[in-house]
C-alpha cells in the first residue's frame, strides 16, 4: 500500500513526517477532508477567517516541498459581519 503524506499550508506550515498507508487516492481524498476537520476542530485557525486560504496537500514525501502531491485540499472561510 502507499503511504500518503497529509501536510497543513496555511501561512505556516504543519509537516506530516509519518504518514499513513492507505489502499489508493480515493482512501487519501477520504482520509484528508477527515484530518482537516480534525485539525479545524483543535487548532480553530482564526486566518482562515481573513481570507488566508486553508491546505491540506497530500503527498508521497515527509517533506511538502519534495515528490508528488497527489491532490489539495483548499477551505477558505468569510463571515457577513465584521470580526
Amino acid at each position: 500500500m502507499p503511504r500518503y503524506y497529509f501536510h497543513i499550508m496555511n501561512g505556516k506550515q504543519l509537516v506530516d513526517d509519518v504518514g499513513i498507508e492507505l489502499a489508493d487516492i480515493n482512501a487519501a481524498k477520504v482520509e484528508a477532508v477527515k484530518y482537516a476537520g480534525t485539525v479545524l476542530m483543535s487548532e480553530q485557525p482564526t486566518d482562515m477567517w481573513k481570507g488566508i486560504a486553508w491546505e491540506v496537500q497530500v503527498t508521497d514525501s515527509p517533506s511538502p516541498n519534495a515528490g508528488r502531491t497527489h491532490l489539495t485540499l483548499t477551505l477558505t472561510a468569510s463571515a457577513s459581519t465584521p470580526q
